[in-house]
């Protein structure tokens, strides 16, 4: 990688000879030193205990270590030792590149696994054995086949034939900061855009010593100060501005992440064959709560187990978000399960996220609320908060005679074993939707306990109840034969208190003694 010379060079421009000389040389080498010197300090000093910090430290050593060599060579005195200082520079060039490639890899924060380790490894051999090479350089032509001084002074100029194992290694050379470049490009492209900037000033580094490289190696012109080394000098400021530049982008990268490990809500990543791609901790703990240690990879094969799995599960599908309830040592816990896409930067959607978030404190928040304010939060009747205080409120003698019909609906439990509780719920709503059509004004019903039901009937005689339990019956009957898949069923007690002396409470024990008679002779009809 270094000056391209013919056979015959002779110097027919004395003007080069006056502007360039030695001393110049050494000069611009040492303003060279300097620049990357003082990246080392202001790296070491930024945040020393980065790697990334450490990998570039490492190749800035490696480019003083070659700007010495370089200065050298224009410094002593004794033609055979700058030859040979000319040569033994290439122990400093050859580990560029690979260090070069280091870099790249670390600054997009790729994880190395032993392999890719053992790979770095191999690819030290090459410029291991041109290090040795170009320690023993005098004794071998296989790094120069013929080179000598065709001027000392003022300006060090050389007739260099390279040889076989420089183009080897050149070629090597060229592989690893080729695949630099293309981990730049590659990684660069995979960045969401706010994130580019620093990932730009890393891919012009590299390619400003890339070109360099070229310009000296395929140039016909003789160049006194190596190209290469200034281009890499260049790479290295730029990558160093990179590297600044990155710590914003890098912040936000360790909070999505951080955010991704420690979000108690268990979050699921799937591509677009909803296979699952990762999982989040929390996600992770979950599914061993569940019992459901399976290494899953399609996520909706995970939501088929997550029913069989668990022994009261049912899902309301809303807007795109699904509710589950799972009974967890021996209690309900609810979860919301919601799913949006990931796009990229130009809106194709490359995968989903899932998450699902413990919702069980805010549905019980919900349920006190819908408590509080006297509704059953299913069927919308009264709940028993309510009923509890309409007796109280009823329980004068203005409601005599006051007429209680308490209801328990048959069968639910077999529907919701069977069918589902989905199934049982619809079975509530439609007798809930019954009771509430064959109340006349002033009478009100309610859902007093999970299958129990009850209508407050004052100003209304026991032969009049009788009839709205007539009524109710008839619509019940009639609702068996509109398609449901299961039966609709009822069974009914009337009480009523007639003398301002009777306990209402013991009227309405009554009712419920003639409610589980209408159940036993349903049982003894079915």
């Amino acid at each position: 990688m270094f000056n391209k010379f013919t056979d015959k060079y002779i110097i027919n421009e004395s003007f080069i000879i006056i502007l360039m000389t030695n001393l110049l040389v050494v000069v611009i080498y040492t303003v060279l030193i300097v620049i990357v010197a003082l990246t080392i300090f202001f790296a070491y000093i930024r945040d020393r205990s980065k790697l990334i910090t450490i990998y570039l430290i490492r190749l800035c050593l490696i480019t003083i270590g070659w700007q010495v060599f370089a200065a050298l060579h224009f410094l002593v005195k004794s033609e055979k030792f700058a030859l040979w200082i000319f040569d033994a520079k290439l122990v400093f060039v050859a580990f560029a590149p690979v260090q070069l490639l280091l870099l790249s890899y670390q600054f997009y924060s790729v994880k190395f696994s032993r392999k890719i380790t053992l790979l770095f490894c191999f690819l030290s051999i090459i410029p291991t054995i041109t290090a040795i090479l170009a320690i023993f350089s005098p004794m071998h032509n296989l790094i120069r086949a013929e080179i000598y001084f065709l001027q000392f002074e003022p300006l060090r100029i050389l007739h260099n034939v390279r040889g076989t194992w420089f183009w080897i290694h050149s070629g090597y050379s060229y592989v690893m900061m080729i695949s630099a470049i293309i981990t730049v490009i590659y990684y660069h492209t995979k960045l969401p855009r706010g994130f580019r900037a620093p990932s730009w000033l890393l891919a012009v580094g590299s390619a400003i010593a890339l070109l360099s490289n070229a310009i000296v190696l395929f140039s016909p012109f003789s160049q006194n100060v190596d190209l290469t080394l200034v281009g890499l000098s260049i790479a290295l400021v730029f990558t160093y501005a990179g590297i600044t530049k990155s710590d914003e982008s890098n912040l936000l990268i360790q909070a999505l992440d951080n955010i991704f490990t420690y979000l108690e809500d268990y979050i699921f990543i799937l591509n677009n064959s909803r296979m699952i791609v990762e999982m989040n901790p929390s996600a992770r703990k979950w599914i061993s709560v569940l019992e459901l240690r399976d290494p899953y990879i399609s996520f909706d094969e995970f939501l088929l187990n997550l029913e069989k799995n668990t022994t009261d599960v049912s899902r309301v599908v809303g807007t795109g978000d699904q509710d589950f309830h799972l009974m967890i040592d021996q209690q309900v816990s609810h979860y919301n399960l919601n799913e949006r896409p990931i796009t990229d930067e130009i809106g194709r959607n490359i995968g989903t996220f899932a998450i699902f978030s413990d919702i069980t404190r805010y549905r019980l928040l919900i349920d006190r609320i819908e408590e509080s304010a006297g509704i059953d939060p299913l069927t919308n009747l009264g709940n028993r908060r309510s009923y509890e205080q309409a007796l109280r409120n009823l329980d004068e003698p203005s409601s005599l005679p006051f007429s209680v019909i308490l209801g328990d609906v048959n069968g639910l439990k077999v529907v919701n074993d069977s069918i589902g509780h989905s199934a049982g719920d619809s079975l509530l709503i439609i007798i809930a939707q019954i009771l509430r059509d064959a109340c006349p004004v002033g009478m009100h019903a309610y859902r007093i306990g999970g299958d129990e039901f009850v209508i407050l009937m004052p100003n209304t005689s026991s032969a009049d109840a009788a009839v709205h339990v007539a009524a109710i019956r008839e619509v019940v009957a009639k609702k068996n034969t509109d398609g449901t898949p299961f039966n609709v069923s009822i069974a009914l007690g009337i009480a009523t208190k007639e003398e301002e002396e009777q306990n209402l409470i013991e009227c309405i024990t009554i009712a419920d003694q003639n409610m589980y008679l209408d159940k036993a002779n349903d049982r003894r009809s079915r």
